[in-house]
């Protein structure tokens, strides 16, 4: 990794400070049929986002759709960081997170009822995170998706903010 991954990640963890997880209501908004919602509570409840580890991350990267607001910014940064560092045991999980933090006209309520209430410091750090993931990915063609996610909205909150 990077030491610019590795700042970048430092400012995750900044920004949103590692906390046990009390996953109990997780999927109460959007999950009702999450079919893994047992399994994610048990092995998340009492870690902390940043104690999650990649296998479980890949595991649950479908629970990304499933989480509700409060429960996905808990874990979001989990999912960036794992992304960044490009973790052996990733596959669908880029694809999902990077889905998620894309706000479309089809999806925007959702998007906004999930990331709207974010501090400002959080909406930079995941700006900065994606800015960090396009620029590693420069000239190939999952960069698309990553400028995406950026055009939809961190791109355009971040440059709000200054």
């Amino acid at each position: 990794m990077t030491t610019s991954m590795k700042t970048v990640i430092d400012q995750l963890r900044t920004a949103f400070p590692p906390q046990p997880l009390d996953p109990e209501s997780a999927f109460a908004e959007w999950g009702g049929t999450y079919q893994d919602a047992s399994s994610f509570k048990s092995e998340a409840r009492g870690k902390r986002w940043d104690e999650l580890s990649s296998g479980f991350l890949e595991r649950h990267h479908d629970a990304l759709r499933a989480l509700g607001p409060q429960a996905l910014i808990a874990v979001i940064p989990a999912f960036l960081a794992a992304a960044l560092r490009r973790d052996e045991e990733l596959d669908m999980l880029p694809t999902f997170l990077l889905g998620t933090l894309t706000r479309s006209t089809a999806d925007g309520d959702r998007f906004d009822a999930r990331f709207g209430a974010l501090a400002t410091a959080q909406r930079q750090a995941i700006a900065r995170a994606l800015e960090a993931w396009e620029s590693s990915l420069e000239g190939s063609q999952d960069e698309r998706a990553v400028t995406e996610a950026l055009d939809s909205y961190w791109r355009e909150e971040d440059r709000r903010e200054q």
